[in-house]
């Protein structure tokens, strides 16, 4: 980081800084994972090495967020995030008693962290120093200030029903008989949001055994169902089928 400092540097400047650093780094990253010849690993170590992947993508998403941002709790936010992606990569070889796989990683597994931590220790400090709202402060209308004004409607919405874009209903009787069906559709684009309300998906009653993955970024979906008993999602996807701890997840949310 040294080369990008001259002279004195203010708090601002040296945040900056230190979020272009690590912004590079998760680039390079990313680059050299995503062309790092994976032909002499087994089919576990595969797959822990394409949610790496998965994670160093989302990463480079959330530190460009970091970047662009001056809401420096949402800073806070994406940082907190990139940490957890990073140690989830390294969780999946764990998973396999892979560790060793690790030091394949064409990158310093301990002086990445570190910068990620770095990072959001520095935005810690200057949004301890820097914001002057009381937590949790809220909005004349009940809701505490980071709630956006879409998401505000949409939680609002209590005398009108919301508008359903999409039915699944394993009977036949909707638009489609799985959910994976439904976010197939969504991701495609072929379907358009409703505004700010986004994406409707209406599931009726009914034990859905599906793992199911929304690949999206930045859009709004939301699930309706018949009941706490009646619409069920399960799945039993497990380590012991050679899953990663990642991959288990009944219902999981994959940015692109």
């Amino acid at each position: 980081m040294s080369k990008h400092l001259k002279g004195n540097v203010s708090q601002t400047e040296f945040h900056h800084i230190a979020l272009k650093v690590t912004t590079d780094q998760t680039i390079h990253a990313h680059k050299l994972i995503s062309n790092m010849d994976i032909s002499s690993l087994d089919d576990r170590a595969k797959l822990a090495w394409s949610d790496c992947l998965l994670f160093y993508e989302d990463t480079v998403r959330l530190l460009n967020l970091s970047m662009w941002s001056n809401n420096l709790e949402d800073i806070q936010t994406w940082l907190s995030a990139a940490v957890t992606n990073h140690e989830t990569c390294q969780n999946g070889f764990i998973d396999f008693n892979m560790t060793d796989y690790l030091q394949r990683l064409p990158f310093k597994i301990e002086s990445f962290s570190m910068l990620l931590r770095n990072s959001l220790a520095i935005n810690k400090a200057a949004a301890s120093a820097g914001f002057k709202d009381k937590p949790g402060r809220k909005l004349s209308d009940g809701f505490p200030t980071w709630v956006s004004a879409a998401d505000r409607k949409l939680l609002e919405e209590t005398t009108n029903p919301l508008k359903v874009n999409a039915v699944v209903a394993q009977d036949g009787s909707g638009d489609f008989k799985t959910i994976m069906e439904a976010m197939a559709v969504v991701t495609s684009g072929s379907k358009t949001l409703n505004g700010t309300q986004g994406f409707v998906i209406y599931i009726k009653k009914g034990v859905y055994k599906e793992n199911v993955e929304i690949k999206m970024s930045g859009e709004s979906i939301t699930f309706l169902g018949d009941g706490i008993d009646a619409t069920v999602i399960t799945s039993n996807k497990s380590f012991s089928q050679n899953q990663t701890t990642f991959r288990t997840a009944t219902l999981g949310k994959f940015n692109r």
